[in-house]
């Protein structure tokens, strides 16, 4: 897969684990650079002019095998410019310890192109940065940029042969508001080998793409003439679904109206929104639907894994702002995505009324009124492993009545993580019944998967390429992808009066009538 006739080529590694397509990197990669080191059957270090490292699980995928890290030495230090972004910076450094739910380190090793380490430290924030000292990407040190954040494993400890060359200003860390400056990009100390956590950089900055043309040597056509020869392999990565997998997707006729919407949400943490979501933005793709998503809050890894499988780039509404967590407001967010998509899958933030009574923050502050705010129907995912079907069932039944007489239209349903040697004719006779009881679809039910090792949970040294092989394959065997379309709606503003609806709950809550 290689498209390139201008006098500069810049690769991009492709390979499993990689984000080809979570930004655009300024439009200007023209080649691919497979597990194996090449570019159309040659080595990358003797045709290439610069090389970019993307994001993804490079790092706990161990994509980067030895053919492909003699390549990107050889370039690195015959002078060739070199850029790794997020995990890409990381397979440039000497470490990064991804253990981060663990007592002890657990160490993954990079190149040891930078002399640098990472350690865990989690930001998603949207961001200003400065530039601190000087590298191919820039010269002008104080020079502002924007992007945003991403990352698990951000804390950067530089040694004696690393420059830093980037500070992020950011709001957010671990989860908690924590306004300071990080260390966010640094180099090898010829300036030739940089890695940044700043996704974005490239796309929305012009002073960079200057910075690297100038490096390249490259005049303004023959930027241009790169532009060209991108623009072309861009189609060429659309046209797969996931990296490396071999499934050819087009987008036909088959589109919903204009930024028509689906709200998943859960009964709680844990039931499954990530792997769902996955799973079905990639069958929905698989299918030729123009499809986007986005996610309520400020956490966008949760839906990182559906952008590797449709291989669409995060935007600025990727995000919908919910109190102090988020970037844009939802009708603007939904208002913007409305341009590029044709339906709209949105994840939910933890459970459908998680945050409902903080009164401290402004609202919306929940999934629920998110979904009220622009009169989204909503699929609610309830888990079944922790209290059974039976559990799950009262649970759905509950939330289900509790959200409609908040005034959410819940349209469906799906059962995940379902023990299968429950599934009796009786006990399939009852589920059907009870949800035609509450005149809600049953979209699915999901067996219970072994998904607890480490590389299989979002946020845990997660292995995009087989946690989203797992969710295509739930979502095409066990969902009902055809009746999910037909139950989405476009989004229309709704005046909620947030206070009145906060009183409302209470009200349910006290007098007993939730269910």
């Amino acid at each position: 897969m290689t498209i390139i006739r201008s006098g500069y080529r810049i690769g991009l590694v492709y390979v499993p684990g990689s984000l080809p397509s979570f930004e655009e990197f300024g439009f200007l990669p023209t080649d691919l650079v497979m597990e194996n080191g090449h570019v159309n059957g040659k080595p990358a270090s003797e045709v290439l002019d610069m090389l970019i490292i993307p994001g993804g699980s490079l790092v706990e995928s161990g994509s980067i095998g030895s053919s492909l890290s003699r390549e990107i030495i050889r370039m690195a230090e015959t002078g060739k410019l070199v850029l790794g972004v997020c995990a890409g910076f990381q397979v440039l450094a000497r470490r990064t310890d991804v253990g981060r739910l663990s007592p002890t380190p657990i160490f993954r090793h990079g190149l040891g192109l930078i002399d640098a380490e990472f350690s865990p430290l989690v930001c998603t924030d949207r961001v200003t940065a400065t530039i601190v000292g000087k590298s191919f990407l820039a010269n002008e040190v104080g020079l502002r940029v924007k992007g945003f954040h991403c990352h698990t494993y951000g804390k950067i400890t530089l040694k004696e042969e690393a420059r830093p060359i980037l500070v992020s200003n950011v709001r957010r860390l671990n989860y908690r508001s924590n306004s300071r400056e990080i260390i966010s990009g640094a180099s090898n100390m010829d300036g030739n080998v940089v890695g940044v956590l700043l996704h974005a950089m490239l796309d929305e900055n012009p002073a960079i793409i200057e910075g690297i043309r100038n490096s390249l040597g490259a005049s303004h056509e023959e930027l241009e003439a790169i532009r060209e020869a991108n623009a072309a392999l861009r189609a060429k990565l659309k046209g797969e679904l996931g990296v490396s997998t071999g499934i050819s997707i087009s987008l036909g006729n088959q589109k919903t109206p204009l930024s028509s919407c689906l709200l998943f949400t859960a009964t709680g943490s844990g039931a499954g929104k990530t792997f769902i979501i996955t799973g079905v933005a990639g069958a929905l793709k698989r299918g030729g639907v123009n499809v986007g998503v986005l996610k309520v809050g400020g956490d966008i890894r949760d839906i990182v894994p559906a952008f590797y499988l449709i291989k669409e780039p995060v935007k600025p509404y990727s995000s919908i702002k919910i109190g102090e967590s988020g970037w844009k407001p939802v009708e603007e967010a939904i208002s913007m995505a409305g341009v590029d998509y044709s339906l709209l899958v949105i994840e939910g933030a933890m459970g459908d009324l998680t945050g409902l009574l903080n009164e401290g923050v402004e609202h919306p502050v929940s999934t629920a009124e998110v979904a009220l705010i622009m009169n989204i129907p909503v699929v609610l995912i309830v888990g079944c492993d922790k209290a059974g079907i039976e559990g799950a069932l009262a649970d759905a039944v509950s939330h289900i009545k509790l959200l409609r007489k908040l005034g959410v239209n819940v349209a469906g349903v799906i059962l995940n993580k379902l023990k299968l040697s429950y599934m009796s004719d009786e006990v399939k006779r009852l589920i059907d019944q009870t949800f035609r009881a509450q005149e809600v679809a049953l979209l699915g039910i999901i067996p219970r998967m072994e998904m607890e090792e480490r590389g299989m949970i979002p946020e845990v040294e997660i292995r995009y390429e087989e946690f989203c092989a797992r969710a295509l394959e739930a979502a095409e065997h066990y969902i009902n992808v055809k009746e999910l379309l037909r139950l989405a709606r476009p989004p229309r503003r709704n005046a909620v009066d947030l206070k009145s609806l906060n009183a409302r709950f209470k009200e349910l809550l006290t007098r007993g009538v939730t269910c």
